[in-house]
């Protein structure tokens, strides 16, 4: 179930970068210039925000190091978004089972469609931002997730470089590609409470090196065309972090996750079910066999 909710976060998280942009600032830049990486990442969640909705491709792939044959976990979505609606179809795939459904989500209302049934609930983006919005006070929000955050933070998470991206769609783009900093990654968490040993700053340090993070923008629109982040441990690592017993890591998984975004702008709307299923309903027939 880990997983699957997981897939499930992973998707709504653009809804949540699409909302989250409010109060941010773009700033201008010289024609030809490569701008700094914390300025790029900025001004690319500012941009979007300006639009307000974009078609978005979502991939999740990971393994499972565990066992004789490692265990495939996949998901695949593609749809629309924007900050108070979402539309997706996709499908989740684990071992040799594939799940296809679709997903509606909107400011007070989440529903998946599954085996042509819908199940839902009343709780949409409105609540999940404010449950967000929640932790430390708003603080880990207002740092992560707005532009002047994101500006102020991202070279302390993040050591990498802009260059020439590759050309989408016929525009020219900047490139970001980088890995988390181990002590800003460290220090972050310390900031806001969590108690570290050696042991786990420790693996911090492996998973952050293991990290990439790609993100490309688009150099006339400062629009993100695409986000990667992939995680990629030796198999020593991996092996020593599931036996670690340590909470967070005992279920450590090399994975590649991939965003791709187009078609700025565009309304976004959703047209709920006229009959549903509890949610709970969902996630008992999905798991009942693996009880």
């Amino acid at each position: 179930m880990r997983r699957f909710i997981s897939a499930i976060a992973f998707l709504a998280a653009l809804v949540v970068v699409l909302g989250a942009a409010g109060c941010g600032q773009r700033f201008e830049r010289a024609p030809g210039n490569a701008p700094a990486s914390a300025d790029l990442a900025a001004d690319a969640l500012a941009a979007l925000e300006a639009k307000g909705s974009a078609h978005f491709v979502s991939d999740l792939r990971s393994s499972s190091a565990g066992g004789q044959i490692p265990l495939q976990f996949s998901v695949h979505f593609e749809g629309d978004a924007s900050a108070s609606a979402l539309d997706a179809e996709g499908s989740v795939s684990f071992g040799g089972a594939t799940l296809s459904g679709r997903v509606l989500v909107g400011e007070h209302d989440f529903f998946i469609q599954f085996m042509n049934q819908w199940y839902g609930e009343h709780q949409g983006l409105v609540e999940v931002i404010t449950e967000a919005k929640k932790e430390h006070e708003g603080r880990v929000w207002d740092e992560l997730a707005t532009p002047d955050g994101l500006r102020q933070n991202f070279d302390r998470l993040f050591d990498g470089e802009v260059k020439e991206g590759p050309s989408v769609d016929g525009a020219a783009t900047w490139q970001f590609e980088g890995h988390l900093d181990p002590n800003g990654v460290v220090e972050f968490a310390k900031r806001y409470g969590t108690q570290l040993t050696d042991i786990d700053e420790a693996m911090f340090a492996n998973v952050a090196r293991a990290t990439t993070l790609v993100l490309v923008v688009g150099q006339d629109d400062q629009l993100p065309r695409r986000l990667e982040v992939s995680v990629n441990l030796s198999a020593d690592d991996l092996k020593g972090m599931q036996n670690s017993g340590v909470n967070g890591f005992d279920g450590a998984e090399n994975f590649k996750a991939t965003l791709e975004l187009s078609d700025f702008g565009k309304k976004v709307e959703i047209h709920p079910p006229a009959d549903f299923k509890p949610l709970d309903e969902f996630f008992s027939q999905l798991f009942s066999g693996f009880e």
